[in-house]
């Protein structure tokens, strides 16, 4: 798996910001640059979490898998509170999707959690915390959004990432990223 992503990760000189947008992309090249994370893997982190058309949203959540867009912060903590009462397990938040249940308690509150500044620099500590504990890019990026025993939502995860390097113009696809995108494509 370590190739796959290793040889997408050709970072273009070019591409040596994130995109000027919305909140989540003002707080990347601050958050990389504390934590000496690559600014376009965690960007494209962020874009296979949240992204639309190129930009990220600060009040997405995921939960259970099913995607909710909320329109600013007071309906992004409404709609929290309100699937929480509904049962949900798991809920992602904000601009890098930081789940609450597994990570909530390292923030103030859940308004912190969807705080662009608290989320995207939290997403690039844990990113580099995995990157010390894995070894390597490739598999802090698959931890990062699926646990150790999914090695098919690692799989998936990394070919979107790297999809999401080279629409953002930080990498570019490389024929063993092709090949292992195919192959995980081919064996759905």
């Amino acid at each position: 798996m370590a190739i796959g992503f290793a040889a997408a990760l050709c970072i273009s000189s070019a591409a040596t910001d994130a995109r000027a947008g919305g909140p989540c992309e003002r707080e990347m090249a601050r958050a990389a640059r504390r934590h000496n994370v690559p600014l376009g893997v965690l960007f494209a982190v962020g874009l296979s979490e949240t992204g639309r058309k190129g930009v990220l949203n600060p009040y997405a959540l995921n939960v259970d898998g099913r995607t909710v867009l909320a329109t600013d912060l007071r309906n992004a903590v409404a709609r929290f509170a309100e699937e929480k009462s509904k049962g949900a397990k798991l809920v992602d938040l904000g601009c890098m999707q930081i789940n609450h249940r597994y990570h909530g308690e390292k923030f103030p509150s859940v308004e912190a959690m969807f705080d662009p500044a608290r989320n995207v620099d939290y997403a690039a500590r844990f990113l580099k915390d995995l990157r010390e504990r894995e070894g390597n890019w490739t598999m802090a990026v698959a931890r990062y959004n699926a646990g150790p025993t999914n090695v098919v939502g690692q799989k998936r995860y990394i070919c979107s990432v790297i999809g999401s390097l080279v629409a953002s113009g930080f990498g570019s696809w490389t024929s063993k990223a092709r090949d292992f995108c195919a192959e995980r494509t081919a064996s759905r």
